[in-house]
Protein backbone atom coordinates (compact mmCIF):
# COMPACT_ATOMS: atom_id res chain seq x y z
CA UNK A 1 0.00 0.00 0.00
CA UNK A 2 1.70 3.53 -1.14
CA UNK A 3 1.63 6.03 1.81
CA UNK A 4 -0.72 9.35 1.11
CA UNK A 5 1.46 12.11 -0.75
CA UNK A 6 -0.43 15.19 -1.03
CA UNK A 7 0.97 17.12 -5.01
CA UNK A 8 0.27 20.13 -4.25
CA UNK A 9 1.76 20.02 -0.88
CA UNK A 10 4.56 22.96 -1.21
CA UNK A 11 1.80 24.84 -2.86
CA UNK A 12 0.07 24.88 0.59
CA UNK A 13 2.77 25.32 2.74
CA UNK A 14 3.59 28.62 0.22
CA UNK A 15 -0.16 29.43 1.04
CA UNK A 16 -0.12 28.49 4.53
CA UNK A 17 3.21 31.27 4.62
CA UNK A 18 1.65 34.00 2.50
CA UNK A 19 -1.54 33.36 5.00
CA UNK A 20 0.94 34.07 7.79
CA UNK A 21 2.38 37.10 6.44
CA UNK A 22 -0.96 38.53 5.72
CA UNK A 23 -1.73 37.69 9.35
CA UNK A 24 1.23 39.51 10.51
CA UNK A 25 0.25 42.58 8.09
CA UNK A 26 -3.05 42.66 9.75
CA UNK A 27 -1.57 42.65 12.72
CA UNK A 28 0.62 45.26 12.65
CA UNK A 29 -1.98 47.62 11.05
CA UNK A 30 -3.90 47.32 13.79
CA UNK A 31 -0.86 48.08 15.31
CA UNK A 32 -0.39 51.45 14.01
CA UNK A 33 -4.29 52.57 13.53
CA UNK A 34 -4.06 51.76 17.30
CA UNK A 35 -0.73 53.97 17.66
CA UNK A 36 -2.60 56.97 15.37
CA UNK A 37 -5.75 56.88 17.93
CA UNK A 38 -3.78 57.45 20.77
CA UNK A 39 -1.89 60.62 18.49
CA UNK A 40 -5.81 61.71 18.09
CA UNK A 41 -6.36 61.40 21.91
CA UNK A 42 -3.29 63.31 23.17
CA UNK A 43 -3.58 66.13 20.50
CA UNK A 44 -7.31 66.65 21.58
CA UNK A 45 -5.56 67.00 25.36
CA UNK A 46 -2.97 69.06 24.00
CA UNK A 47 -5.94 71.40 22.58
CA UNK A 48 -7.83 70.96 25.65
CA UNK A 49 -5.11 72.33 27.70
CA UNK A 50 -4.46 75.52 25.18
CA UNK A 51 -5.40 78.91 26.82
CA UNK A 52 -8.23 80.76 25.45
CA UNK A 53 -7.21 84.74 25.26
CA UNK A 54 -8.49 86.45 28.17
CA UNK A 55 -8.61 89.55 29.27
CA UNK A 56 -6.84 92.83 27.88
CA UNK A 57 -3.74 91.91 26.36
CA UNK A 58 -1.48 93.08 23.55
CA UNK A 59 -1.87 92.39 19.69
CA UNK A 60 1.28 90.40 19.86
CA UNK A 61 -0.07 87.77 23.08
CA UNK A 62 -3.65 88.10 21.01
CA UNK A 63 -1.83 86.61 18.31
CA UNK A 64 0.07 84.44 19.59
CA UNK A 65 -2.39 82.71 21.79
CA UNK A 66 -4.93 82.72 18.73
CA UNK A 67 -1.29 80.62 16.58
CA UNK A 68 -1.08 78.22 19.36
CA UNK A 69 -4.69 77.70 19.38
CA UNK A 70 -5.00 77.13 15.57
CA UNK A 71 -1.75 74.63 15.61
CA UNK A 72 -3.06 72.66 17.94
CA UNK A 73 -6.45 72.26 16.30
CA UNK A 74 -4.84 71.28 12.46
CA UNK A 75 -2.21 68.86 14.79
CA UNK A 76 -5.69 67.14 16.00
CA UNK A 77 -6.89 67.20 12.65
CA UNK A 78 -3.78 65.45 10.61
CA UNK A 79 -4.14 63.09 13.47
CA UNK A 80 -7.54 62.43 13.01
CA UNK A 81 -6.60 62.01 8.86
CA UNK A 82 -3.62 60.18 9.78
CA UNK A 83 -5.84 57.81 12.02
CA UNK A 84 -8.61 57.63 9.23
CA UNK A 85 -5.79 56.50 6.68
CA UNK A 86 -4.63 53.77 9.11
CA UNK A 87 -8.54 52.51 9.49
CA UNK A 88 -8.55 52.25 5.76
CA UNK A 89 -4.90 50.23 5.43
CA UNK A 90 -6.22 47.85 8.09
CA UNK A 91 -9.06 47.21 5.72
CA UNK A 92 -6.98 46.11 3.08
CA UNK A 93 -4.71 43.83 5.03
CA UNK A 94 -7.47 41.98 6.26
CA UNK A 95 -8.96 41.74 2.96
CA UNK A 96 -5.54 40.65 1.66
CA UNK A 97 -5.83 38.28 5.08
CA UNK A 98 -9.04 37.04 4.45
CA UNK A 99 -8.08 36.62 0.18
CA UNK A 100 -4.90 34.30 1.74
CA UNK A 101 -7.54 32.57 3.92
CA UNK A 102 -9.26 31.05 1.20
CA UNK A 103 -6.81 30.05 -1.20
CA UNK A 104 -5.56 28.12 2.13
CA UNK A 105 -9.19 26.84 2.61
CA UNK A 106 -9.19 25.41 -0.67
CA UNK A 107 -6.49 23.42 -0.95
CA UNK A 108 -7.00 22.25 2.68
CA UNK A 109 -10.46 21.23 1.29
CA UNK A 110 -8.82 19.45 -1.82
CA UNK A 111 -6.07 17.78 0.17
CA UNK A 112 -9.12 16.14 2.33
CA UNK A 113 -10.60 14.87 -0.55
CA UNK A 114 -7.54 13.23 -1.68
CA UNK A 115 -6.84 11.97 1.44
CA UNK A 116 -10.69 10.45 1.75
CA UNK A 117 -9.54 9.05 -1.74
CA UNK A 118 -6.90 7.41 -0.92
CA UNK A 119 -8.31 5.68 2.13
CA UNK A 120 -10.91 4.31 -0.17
CA UNK A 121 -8.73 2.68 -2.38
CA UNK A 122 -6.49 1.44 0.39
CA UNK A 123 -9.32 -0.15 1.63
CA UNK A 124 -10.41 -1.49 -1.92
CA UNK A 125 -7.09 -2.90 -1.96
CA UNK A 126 -6.69 -4.33 1.09
CA UNK A 127 -10.39 -5.68 0.14
CA UNK A 128 -9.19 -7.40 -2.60
CA UNK A 129 -6.01 -8.80 -1.21
CA UNK A 130 -8.63 -10.62 1.32
CA UNK A 131 -10.45 -11.76 -1.48
CA UNK A 132 -7.53 -12.94 -3.33
CA UNK A 133 -6.12 -14.61 -0.12
CA UNK A 134 -9.27 -16.55 0.76
CA UNK A 135 -9.70 -18.00 -2.68
CA UNK A 136 -6.30 -19.17 -2.65
CA UNK A 137 -6.80 -20.66 0.29
CA UNK A 138 -9.86 -22.52 -1.01
CA UNK A 139 -8.31 -23.19 -3.94
CA UNK A 140 -5.44 -25.70 -2.05
CA UNK A 141 -7.95 -27.01 0.16
CA UNK A 142 -7.59 -25.21 3.36
CA UNK A 143 -10.43 -24.22 4.88
CA UNK A 144 -8.62 -21.87 7.46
Amino acid sequence: MKRFRFRLEQVLRIRRLQEDQARAALLAAHHDAHLAATRVEQRLATYAERAFPEGPQTYEAFEQTLFMLDSAAGAVELARIAHRESLDVVDDRRADWAATQRRVAALERLEERRREEHALHARRDEDRLVDDIVVARYGRGTSR
